[in-house]
Parts: structure tokens; sequence; C-alpha cells
């Protein structure tokens, strides 16, 4: 207990003073205003209502925090266009549609969809917006399905502990969606903004409604007590004596009575000794109560107080000189004057004084404080959560926003209330929570988008504005909508942060977006995507001079890896050559107009592909370089050990030699100019000359039967494979197509019909290695010349070699590795093509100045290719996730690689060419080279089209092989042999009677084996045996008299017949 209080009586502490209000508190209310909202109507407006909407199918990935953020800037910005924005979620067993549109009155809307779609696209990027058409009846009627109807009315909240850590998101659609995975149920949300006017008039009456409520909140009550006493004591002495001037000016009017006696004597001095003593006491008591509420106080004080004082005096004096007088009676007079004196005196004193005194004061005060807590939480609510939400308002955008449940049944809708509760309401304790009113249900949408209103007997506005609902007090009408800033409803309009059944979610990683300018032909290829937002103002182009700096080209199956090899070409306008050793896809460049010719390799019947891969090119082309890419060619391709990629390259060379091809000088001793059209490509050894000397070579090294056998069938035996069927007809021949004129033309060799790898391979190679040699030439006679060569699958020939593989493979590899980037300094320009980037020599990979990488899956090929063109992690994990058509770009010299969509300019799906055009653009192909393949058929006189020269070709080499099957038969015994000979010029006969129906321009059987003999010329006698005119005479009556059936089959006949023919053919019997 206090010191002073344990002194005081009771009575005096425990008093309490009777203190008055100032002025009668107003009464004040938490309770929201009561609402029926199936009397809510929407309001007339006299004004068609317009909307738009965008339905939402993809969106990128991000963090949950960072949508409502980019979401709140959508909001702002469609704030400006003052149109009502609308988000709908609609599920149904399907999945889940989101949309996003616009709402305003008067037909207004197209400019204000216009506004919104671009601020989602900029917001969210890789947004996908699908725009619902206006005669859409399926949108229109998207309320059929309901049963239940609720209004969502309150101020959702936010999980806090969730805003500032990396915690998983609780409060998305996601879950709403993922709770009610496959029922029937809407979300509906339209949000008015409002007017900045209409926003300050708020946050005015938020300030006045603060300062009327801050007067009541707090009061201080004060209670005081004091007492106190106080004594002295005081003695003094004085004595003197006095002199001075006196002049006195005086007034005096005097009314009364005198009675007295006076004596007195005066002689200038006086002498006087005087004592008093004094002793005072007082007590004082007070009580003071005082009250204070804001700016208002009252006071009530009482106050007791008592003095109690006691003295004594004694004084003694003398004077000289004496004085009498007597005077009765009464009188009255008034006077004025003046009056003028003079007196001297003189004083002497002394004093003395002696004072004790104690004094002594108690005193006691109480004050208590009153606080109303009620209206303390509601003054904090008002200052802390309503202003500050309505302030974010004005700054963002603050909106009318009503919400809408729906669903199908009772069930669903009841579990739709409660998911928004428990995912829109947060952690965080609010005045207003979310509350769902039931209404009528309506199957209108137009009646849900333009918001209701209701009539009120009675508005309490106090109410409204403590709960955030919009009111008019002139109308006394309150809105069915909730006031909600930018960051509130953009908690309720969110997207999904997580993938649901109808929204696709995609990773998304950011790419360089500017590129370099091309100042001078340009390559169109497509244009930037940045986080899956199509730049179509921001093009991707290529430099043309950079395409000889070759290009890589990369892409699993079907991610578009065609289309932009088809978009390289198309757009380069350049001569090309296409190698597609599986694929038909580049038929497509057919329907696009283009001059393509296609090589079908192994369809004969469509066009023949002929090639040579002992033909040099031209008198400056060194031999012993032809025959070191030839042998690194077959060494590559085939698997070879020990000594056998000697044996074969000796082999070459003694086919060579054997033609009188001096390896050292590079020239032949036979004829004077091996590339003169008479010589007829008689200089040239074939497949079968070399496998010859190779069959010879191994006879006379005397390895031993073991190792003789087994590089007769390692070695022979396989290259053998080259010279029969189709094979056979393509590169055991002496004349090759043209390559030159090829390098003027756009061409495609297709290799679908070779099925074997190797073969595959081989063919590419030999294709390669003859256009190295042709560009170098052509760019000798042409330095500006152009030309662009495609190699698909370019892991055939190019693989990376593995540990333990043989070292000739290694070397090859390395060969045609350098040959490729050597080409470039010819006007060639390659562009590679792979799937799998990892299987490829690193040098193609690296030495690639562009490198166009579409989606991959494989995380060493991700690897691989990033590092070349200097990915980061993320980038490269981002491989997998590109689109069809998208790709990324880099070249060298650039910032960073690009994210592009290439715009196809041919169709890979298009309807395939049809064989039949196919087969006609295959024999204007032939009949361009008749001369150079085909030099004494092309003279015949009834070839004197294409039809009829591709024709003979083909059905005249089915003639010619039945030819050599007759010949061959005298191995046979007899018996068998006439049999064999029956059945074999029967299929002669049914032959040639065909060939003569397709072709009416043959006379008849004998101008038929005339052609016949010209083919065989052409193909199958050897240089040296085509002047023998008897023998050749006789093979033409040979030829005659089979199809007639006419020939003998005894032994004197093959003896005097067939043995010489085999021998001009050049056939072994």
């Amino acid at each position: 207990m206090h010191p002073l209080k344990q002194d005081m009586p009771h009575a005096l502490v425990d008093r309490q003073a009777k203190i008055q209000d100032l002025a009668q508190m107003p009464h004040f209310s938490w309770q929201q205003p009561l609402l029926t909202p199936e009397h809510f109507y929407p309001p007339l407006t006299g004004e068609r209502l317009d909307y738009r909407f965008f339905q939402v199918t993809e969106v990128s990935r991000d963090h949950a925090e960072g949508y409502r953020l980019a979401m709140a800037n959508v909001l702002s910005i469609a704030h400006d266009s003052q149109a009502a924005l609308a988000y709908l979620l609609k599920g149904d067993p399907q999945g889940v549609r989101l949309y996003l549109g616009v709402i305003e009155q008067g037909g207004k809307a197209h400019e204000a969809s216009r506004q919104l779609k671009s601020a989602v696209e900029g917001n969210f990027l890789g947004v996908r917006l699908q725009e619902v058409k206006q005669d859409d009846v399926a949108f229109q009627r998207i309320l059929d399905t309901n049963r239940h109807l609720g209004l969502v009315q309150g101020v959702p909240s936010f999980n806090e502990q969730a805003q500032h850590q990396e915690v998983q998101e609780f409060q998305g659609i996601e879950r709403l969606a993922n709770a009610l995975q496959g029922e029937s149920w809407q979300l509906l949300l339209v949000a008015q903004p409002s007017q900045e006017t209409e926003i300050n008039q708020m946050i005015e009456q938020i300030y006045q409604f603060s300062t009327q409520i801050s007067t009541y909140v707090k009061q201080n009550v004060q209670h005081s007590e004091s007492q106190g006493s106080q004594q002295s004591e005081t003695t003094g002495k004085s004595q003197g004596t006095n002199k001075g001037w006196t002049h006195t000016v005086s007034e005096n009017k005097t009314q009364g009575q005198s009675k007295g006696k006076s004596i007195s004597q005066n002689e200038g001095g006086s002498q006087s000794t005087g004592e008093s003593r004094s002793h005072s006491r007082s007590k004082s008591e007070g009580v003071s109560d005082s009250r204070s509420s804001g700016s208002s106080s009252k006071s009530t004080n009482t106050s007791t107080s008592e003095s109690s004082t006691t003295g004594t005096s004694h004084t003694q004096g003398t004077s000289w000189g004496t004085s009498e007088s007597a005077n009765t009676g009464e009188s009255s007079s008034q006077s004025e004057g003046v009056n003028f004196g003079r007196s001297e005196g003189e004083s002497i004193g002394t004093s003395q004084s002696n004072t004790l005194g104690t004094n002594e004061n108690r005193s006691l005060a109480l004050t208590r404080e009153r606080t109303n807590k009620s209206l303390e939480e509601m003054q904090k609510h008002v200052s802390e959560t309503l202003l500050e939400r309505f302030r974010l308002g004005l700054s963002k955008g603050m909106f009318k926003t009503s919400l809408y449940l729906g669903a199908a049944d009772q069930r669903t809708f009841k579990i739709l209330k409660q998911s928004v509760r428990s995912i829109f309401q947060g952690n965080q304790a609010g005045v207003t929570p979310l509350k769902i009113y039931p209404l009528t249900p309506t199957r209108q949408l137009t009646d849900l988008l333009q918001g209701r209103v209701q009539n009120l007997l009675q508005l309490d506005e106090q109410a409204c504005l403590i709960h955030s609902l919009p009111f008019d007090p002139v109308e006394q009408q309150i809105q069915a909508a909730t006031w909600l800033n930018t960051r509130e409803l953009a908690l309720l309009a969110g997207l999904p942060s997580r993938e649901i059944p109808g929204i696709r979610v995609r990773h998304s990683v950011d790419f360089a977006i500017n590129v370099p300018k091309i100042s001078d032909k340009a390559l169109p290829l497509g244009h930037l995507v940045h986080h899956g937002r199509h730049l179509h103002t921001h093009p991707l182009d290529l430099a043309l001079a950079d395409l000889n700096k070759h290009v890589f080209v990369t892409g699993v199956t079907g991610s578009g890896k065609t289309t932009t090899c088809m978009r390289l070409l198309e757009s380069s306008g350049l001569p090309f050559l296409v190698i597609e050793p599986a694929k038909t896809e580049y038929r497509a460049l057919y329907a696009r107009g283009q001059a393509v010719e296609y090589y079908l390799v192994g369809r004969e019947d469509i066009s023949p592909f002929r090639f040579n891969p002992f033909e040099l090119v031209n008198a400056r082309h060194q031999l012993s370089g032809h025959i070191s890419l030839l042998t690194a060619t077959l060494t590559t391709v085939y698997p070879m050990e020990a000594a056998m990629p000697q044996l074969v390259e000796e082999a070459i060379i003694g086919a060579y030699q054997a033609y009188g091809w001096d390896t050292h000088s590079g020239r032949n001793l036979f004829y004077q100019d091996p590339w003169a059209p008479e010589v007829q490509g008689a200089c040239w050894p074939i497949f079968s000359d070399m496998i010859a000397q190779l069959d010879a070579l191994i006879a006379s090294k005397g390895m031993g039967k073991e190792f003789e056998e087994k590089y007769r069938g390692s070695l022979v035996a396989r290259l053998s494979n080259l010279t029969d069927g189709i094979k056979g007809a393509m590169l055991n021949t002496r004349r090759s197509l043209d390559f030159q004129q090829l390098l003027d033309r756009q061409v495609v060799i297709e290799l679908e019909e070779i099925k074997s790898e190797q073969d595959k391979a081989l063919l590419m190679g030999l294709i390669i290695t003859r256009l190295a040699e042709c560009v170098k030439e052509r760019h000798r006679l042409q330095p500006d010349f152009q030309h662009l060569t495609l190699i698909e699958e370019a892991h055939r020939l190019l693989t990376r070699p593995e540990p333990g593989e043989s070292d000739a493979r290694k070397l090859g590899v390395e060969m045609f590795a350098n040959l490729l980037a050597e080409v470039r300094k010819y006007g060639e320009g390659l562009i590679i093509a792979d799937q799998i980037p990892n299987k490829l020599i690193a040098d193609v990979v690296k030495n690639t100045h562009t490198k166009i990488v579409h989606r991959l899956f494989a995380a060493d090929d991700r690897r691989s290719i990033g590092d070349a063109m200097g990915l980061n992690e993320a980038q490269r994990d981002f491989l997998p996730l590109l689109q069809t058509g998208e790709t990324l770009v880099y070249c060298g010299g650039w910032h960073g690689a690009v994210r592009a969509q290439i715009e196809p300019l041919t169709q890979t799906d298009a309807p395939s060419l049809l064989e039949e055009d196919l087969q006609r653009q295959g024999q204007k192909q032939l009949w361009q080279h008749r001369h150079w393949l085909y030099p004494h058929l092309s003279q015949c006189e009834p070839m004197q089209h294409p039809k009829a020269l591709a024709c003979l070709v083909y059905e005249g080499n089915l003639l010619i092989q039945l030819w050599i099957r007759l010949l061959k038969s005298s191995h046979l015994p007899s018996y068998k042999r006439a049999q064999e000979d029956d059945k074999l010029q029967a299929a002669l006969r049914r032959w040639s009677d065909q060939i003569l129906a397709h072709l009416p321009e043959l006379a008849g059987p004998e101008s038929l084996m005339t052609c016949v003999l010209a083919l065989m010329q052409d193909t199958l006698i050897k240089p040296e045996n085509q002047h023998k005119t008897e023998e050749l005479a006789c093979l033409h009556t040979y030829l005659l008299e089979g199809y007639h059936q006419a020939l003998k089959v005894t032994e004197i006949d093959f003896q005097e017949a067939r043995a010489p023919l085999l021998r001009l053919l050049s056939l072994q019997h």
C-alpha cells in the first residue's frame, strides 16, 4: 500500500465522486445488414449487355504469389477501362474450364477485351487464350446444369505465413478443382471497377466514422485527497530616529463622531520597545474527481479548510514633550486645499527577529481509465484494415465484386460452399468473413453478369461501411457485392499453379529475345517466342551468307525438324541436294510447286539412279585422293580389321591400273581424254572389277587357307553384294548421273527402299564424296556459286567411334568430318540433321555455325548440344518441353540462344505425292541424262520421248536378266536344261509382248530386240567388245530367236552360240 495511504482515513480513500457523462454515447454495432438475397434484382439500365470471353487453356508454371501479383497487375490495367471483369470457373466430369472476360453496357466490349487479352498475355507469360465465339451456344448455356445457386459476400483473407515463406500453397483454385473432381459446378465472379471519386468518398466516410468513434473509446476518472498543517513564531525589537520632508496635496471628506483625550509632547526623539508572539495552525481537506473522454472532460472538487491563530504583543515607548487636549462632540466637515509643510526628523532603529516554523502536507490521488473494447476493436479495424484496403484500391483499383456459386445437386453445392470458405478464408481473423446466401437458380448467364441490388427500408450506413458493402444512401439500395481491391480479388480470381484436368501448366525458362539485325540477304525462319508468347513482330532471320558455315538441326521424331529443314531450303532460294535415308517427307516440296527432282533409290520403275564410285569428275581431280576417299568410305561403313583396309585399297588401285590408269601421275595410258563423249565410260572400273582384283589379291598373298577363306568371306562375299540386284544396277555401272547438272537443281535422293543400314551409309558416303568433288570444280569455274546439301540422319555415316573400334573406321569418320568442314570454302553449305546428337562425332556439333535444336529427351543429348550452345542447366532441362515447331537457335557471335517458332512453308503431313506423278517426274529426269547414261539406246529410233526410254530401261533390264539366266543354264544337265529353257523362253515371250503393248512406238519384236541389244551395250558389254560387230549381230539374232522360241537346246548349240555370247557379255560360264 502507498505510504501516504496508510495514514489516511478509509472513509477518505473509498469516497467516490458522482460524475455525469458529457453526452449520451451513440449506438455502434458489428452486425452485418440483414440481407434477403431472394429480393436481389438486376438494375434496369436500358442498354444492351455486351460481353467477350477468353478460355484459358494453358499457363506457364510459377509460384502462387507470383500468380497473384501478376493477376493484380491485370486487374489494375483492366480497371482503367471501366468495363466489368468476369471470371468463370466451370467444372464437369470431363475437366475444368476457365474463362476470363469483360462486360460492358451498350455493346462496347470489343476494345476492352483486346485490352484484357494484352494485359493477361503480358503478365502471364506463356498463357494460351482461346477466344469464345459470340454464337457459341454451349457457352451461353453454361449454367443449364445449375439447380442450386448461392451468393458469396465477405472479404477473403490470406494465410499470412505462406506469403513470406517458401511453403506449399493452400489457397489456389487447383485445390477447389481437385475437391470437386468429376462434379458439375460453377464459380462466377463479376467485378465492377469503381471511379476514383467514389473511392475517395469512401475513404472520407471512413475518416469521419473513425473520428466519431474515437471519442468514445476511452474515459479517465481521477480521485484526489490532501491534508496540511503550519506553525510559526516571531520575536522582534526596533528603535530609530527619522528625519524627512513632507509635501502633501489632499482632499478630505470626513463624517463621523469622535471622542477622546490626547496629551502629547514632542521634542524630536522617541524610544520604543516591543515584543510579539504568534501561533498559527491550519488544516485543509480536498477531494477531486475528473473524467475525460477524447477532447471533452468533466471535474468535480470538494475542499474543507480550518485555521487557528494565537498572538501576544507588548510595546513600551518614551517620548519628550507634553500635549493635552479634550474634545467632545460631533462634527461633519468637508475641506479642500493644498498644504505645504516641511519636517525634519532623525531615526535610529535596531531590529531582531527569530522565526520558528513547522509545515506538513499530505495528499493522495487515484486515476482510473475505462476502455470500451468493442469500440476499440472497431476503431482498429477501420483505421488499420478498412482504410488500408481502400487506400490500396485507390492506387491499384477497387472493385464491387459479386461472387456466385452454382452446382447441379445439393451434395456438390455443399462441398463447393465449404471449399470456398476454407480455401479463401485464411488463418487471420477478420471482421467480414465469407458468408454464403442462397439464391433462386437461374439459367441465364446475363442475369448474373450485370449484378444485382436490393432496396432496404432502413439502410445502416455504418454497418455497410464496416463490412465493405456497396450502398446508395439516396436510393436506399445495397448491392449484391463486396468492396475488394486488386490484391483480394486476385486471390479469388487466380490461375492454377499446378496442372488440373482441362488446363495445362507448362514450365518456362528465360532465353535471349534480341537477335542481330540482318542487313543483307536475310533468310526468314519464323518468329521469337518469349515464355510461350509468340512475338510475331520479332522475326527470326539468319544471314544467307552464313549457310556455308554449316547448320546443325536436331530433335526427336515429330518435333518439327524436317519442317525446319524444308524452311531453310525454300527460304534460301539456292539449289540443294537432300539425302534422305528413311522417310519420304520431302515429297511435300513438290506440292509447293518447287521444281524438285526425286530419285527413289531402289525403285527402278520410278526413277533409276546410276552411280559409279570409280568415276572421276575431271582431269584436275587427283586419282590418289579419290582412291583414299573411296577406301575411307568402305572402311567406315563395313567393319574391317587387321590388313583388310590395305587389301581393299590395293584392289582399288589394281582395278584402276587394269583400265590404264597410272596412280602416280593420275593419267590414263589408254585414253588421251578419258572424259571425251566417245569414250563412253570405257576407262572407268566398276565394283565387279575391284572385287575380281580383291579375290586375286587375297590368293596371291599366301596367307594360308584359313586366313584366305576368312578374308574372302569378310571382303569378297560382302562387297559382291553390291553387284547384284538393284544395288548392282545402281552401283555396278560404267556411267553415273551428271552431278554437275544436279548442282544447278533441287534434288531429293530417297534411300527408303534400301533396307540395310550399311548400304544406306555407303550410298550416303559415296554421294557426299562425289558432291564435294563437283562443288570444288564448280567453285573454280564460278567463284560466287552457292549450294546447299541436307544430310538427314547423319549418324549413319558420322557416328562417333566407340572404344575398341578399328583405327581404320576412326580415320574414315574423321576424314569425312574434315571433308565436310573444307567444302564451306567452295560455297557449299551443309545442313546436318539428326535425332541423336550424342551419337555424332563432336566435330559436327562444335564446328557448325548455326545450331537449331528442337525437342530432345535424352540427358546426354541435351548435355552435349547444350554445352555447344552455351545453355545453362535450366535451359538444357527445358529442351524436352519444347512444342512441335518450337526450337532453340544459336549462331556464332550471339549473346545467347533464342526460343523461336518455325513458320512452316510446307506441310509435311500433306497428302503424299502419288507414285504416278513421281514416275512421270522420274521419266523426265532420266530423259535429261539419256545421252550420258544410255548413249546407244538413246540413238534408237523408237526412243523419242521420256516414257518410252524409261519403260525400255526398266522392262528391258528384266528381259536382260532372263537372257542371262538362259545363257547360264548350260551348267544344268541336259534334261533339266530343256525344262529351264522352255520356262525362260516362255517368260521372255510374255515380257516382250508386254513391252510391245506398252510401247506402240516399237514396230515389232525386231525393233524391240534392237533396243534391248543397245541397252546391253550400255550396261553389260565391256568397252573393248563394243566394236565386235559379228558377235553383236549374233547376239541380236539369238535374242530374236529366243522370242520366237526357236532356240535349239543341244550341247553343240551351246558351244557354238552361247559360249561366245557369254564372253561378249563378259560373263563367266
